[in-house]
């Protein structure tokens, strides 16, 4: 099994990413972007890559989210990774419950390692809208980024899930194999 973890939104948090994506497709021009199926849109903590057994994962996430709490968080600014000139994914990122989702994150890394497990500790809070495929047109990043500034929506970061990523010709699917709620 491919498995992650992330968390998913509230569905007007969902609306919101979904105004943001929708403006950047219209703008982006044809074929430039692999884009996220709105169904997909979630934070990554950690992508572990193939497991046969995620039981290991399921003891990490318990440990290292022991009593942590649910918070808020809100829709942040437009960006892009690696760089404004050479975009290659396109996001959205956290505003409010920046400093929350960074301290559950470096939780979960410390369970995760205690467990055993070994996955990049990088952690951006961010949610992926695309990824670039040919070339954007001028100004793009900053119209949409200018577009996002106008966007608001908040979710409550209630749970963290263990995920299954299938990749089809379609596009990902994901299941969820465990959520841990928090508090």
């Amino acid at each position: 099994m491919r498995l992650f973890i992330a968390s998913s939104f509230d569905p007007a948090f969902t609306d919101g990413l979904k105004l943001v994506s929708s403006y950047a497709r219209d703008n982006a021009g044809r074929d430039t972007v692999k884009w996220v199926d709105p169904s997909n849109f979630h934070i990554t903590y950690a992508f572990l890559g193939d497991m046969a057994d995620p039981a290991a994962a399921r003891k990490g996430l318990d440990a290292g989210l022991e009593g942590a709490p649910a918070f808020n968080i809100s829709l942040g600014s437009f960006g892009v990774f690696p760089s404004a000139r050479h975009p290659s994914v396109l996001w959205v990122g956290i505003g409010e419950g920046t400093a929350e989702l960074r301290e559950l994150a470096r939780k979960l890394s410390e369970g995760l390692a205690a467990a055993g497990l070994v996955f990049e500790e990088r952690f951006e809070p961010h949610v992926t809208l695309g990824r670039v495929k040919g070339v954007l047109p001028e100004n793009f990043v900053r119209r949409v980024s200018d577009y996002s500034q106008g966007r608001r929506a908040l979710s409550r970061l209630a749970s963290v899930e263990l995920m299954e990523s299938r990749l089809t010709r379609e596009g990902p699917e994901y299941r969820q194999v465990y959520s841990k709620k928090l508090l």
